[in-house]
């Protein structure tokens, strides 16, 4: 109970008090008798009786002027007591709600410092990496201003060795500033004219063009030693031969030619690899323009290009499968029916990705419908940060990722990488163990063949 409620308590028991005192009063008896001096005591005891009564009336009045009032300043605390209880109960619920809030915006900071914590890993991790790197540096421009100097000395004694032939040899510089004048002037003239012969040739290729189609021929392509009637190789999985594993493809007449590897061992074969890591040499860690040309050697480390990969998957449609291995010597596959990516316009989003089927794990479902990033060009999602620079990869981030198979290769401490920072799958092995060797390759989903043990 309230304390309000235990003062209004005490008064209630004084009021019942005070009505049962009033209450209590004794009515005067009187007895009569005839007697004379009975009449003059009764006339006495009448008085008395009369002055009692008016006393009696008195006490009465007073006590029902104290009940009233006593009832009047009940109904105020009583209405004070309610409306200090209303108070109470108001407090009580605000801060009841002033309590959750501070719960959720403690577990909101607990989320923001944990990320913070990982953001402080990332940016010791990178710190580490630039004094490492400007240590490499330093000792690079020691060695190099050694030779330089190395150099100046040399030149310097040869020079004054030389001092006396240069006297004599300054009449042939001046003679041969002179023949060269005039050569770069005849140069600059065949510069014209050759760039006159090539605007020539251009309108003449120009008009050729436009006369071939007008006779709805195809031009010829003098480059090309595919014969006329030979159909287009579009893909590894067609019955042509290859040298040593290496296929020229061509997807329409006016496109141009590329090379590309192929396997014919894994599921029935005819892949196209469109990636191949095993080594570390070929640095991963690149721009927006050399990933949509490719760059490295189909021979080693490569990666085929966006532009490549889009055109490939946009003439058919393809399969995608990844061959993962470890350090260790394990290997896992994870095979997808169904892969496309965007155009350069969609950021090359990874538009199209089937069931999956192998023992590696499914790690990129999550990063279907996610468009290409790369450190110079952000598109995961991400508001306050840079999946690819934080990664040190290219991949199709989705506020980060499950898998980063072009991120940094660790020929050392494979096993116990920085978080997320290797060339990782994270349902082999996890996101701190950096795989040795990753191959993506595609195929059209039409091709024939049973699938075969790896």
């Amino acid at each position: 109970m309230h304390f309000p409620s235990i003062f209004l308590a005490a008064l209630l028991a004084v009021q019942l008090s005070d009505r049962a005192l009033c209450q209590q009063l004794p009515p005067q008896k009187f007895q009569t008798h005839p007697t004379r001096m009975n009449v003059t005591n009764w006339n006495h005891r009448r008085y008395r009786t009369s002055v009692a009564a008016e006393r009696s009336d008195g006490i009465a009045n007073n006590c029902k002027d104290l009940l009233t009032n006593l009832h009047d300043r009940v109904s105020v605390l009583a209405t004070l007591d309610e409306d200090l209880r209303r108070r109470l109960e108001n407090i009580e619920n605000k801060m009841g709600q002033f309590e959750t809030n501070n719960m959720g915006r403690l577990d909101s900071l607990a989320v923001q410092q944990t990320d913070f914590l990982k953001r402080l890993d990332t940016l010791d991790y990178m710190e580490r990496q630039t004094k490492r790197n400007i240590d490499e540096l330093k000792g690079d421009l020691n060695q190099e201003r050694k030779k330089e100097e190395a150099i100046v000395l040399r030149t310097a004694r040869e020079t004054t060795d030389r001092l006396p032939q240069m006297v004599s040899n300054d009449v042939k510089l001046d003679s041969l500033g002179t023949l060269l004048l005039s050569t770069r002037s005849a140069v600059n003239e065949l510069n014209n004219q050759l760039e006159t012969n090539i605007s020539k040739l251009s309108n003449m290729v120009a008009r050729g063009f436009k006369h071939a189609r007008r006779n709805n021929r195809q031009p010829t392509n003098f480059y090309d030693t595919r014969q006329p009637t030979e159909p287009l190789v579009t893909s590894c999985a067609q019955d042509v031969p290859t040298s040593n594993g290496v296929l020229r493809l061509q997807l329409t007449p006016e496109s141009d030619p590329f090379y590309v590897r192929c396997d014919d061992e894994l599921f029935g074969g005819g892949w196209t690899l469109i990636q191949n890591r095993f080594n570390g040499k070929l640095n991963f860690y690149r721009g927006w323009l050399e990933y949509q040309t490719g760059f490295g050697n189909i021979g080693g480390e490569f990666f085929i290009g966006l532009d490549k990969l889009h055109a490939l998957t946009s003439s058919a449609v393809h399969e995608l499968l990844i061959m993962l291995q470890d350090f260790e010597g394990n290997s896992r596959y994870a095979r997808y029916n169904l892969f496309a990516i965007g155009n350069e316009k969609e950021d090359y989003a990874l538009n199209l990705l089937g069931e999956y089927e192998g023992d590696a794990g499914d790690s990129l479902t999550y990063h279907a419908g996610s468009k290409f990033s790369t450190f110079d060009n952000d598109n995961d999602g991400c508001v306050d940060c840079s999946c690819a620079q934080s990664r040190n990869g290219a991949w199709w981030y989705n506020w980060c990722d499950m898998s980063n198979l072009n991120g940094k290769y660790f020929e050392e401490n494979y096993n116990n990488t920085p978080l997320y920072q290797g060339m990782y799958w994270d349902g082999f092995r996890g996101p701190s163990y950096s795989l040795r060797a990753v191959r993506m390759m595609i195929r059209p989903v039409n091709t024939d063949g049973d699938l075969q043990s790896k």
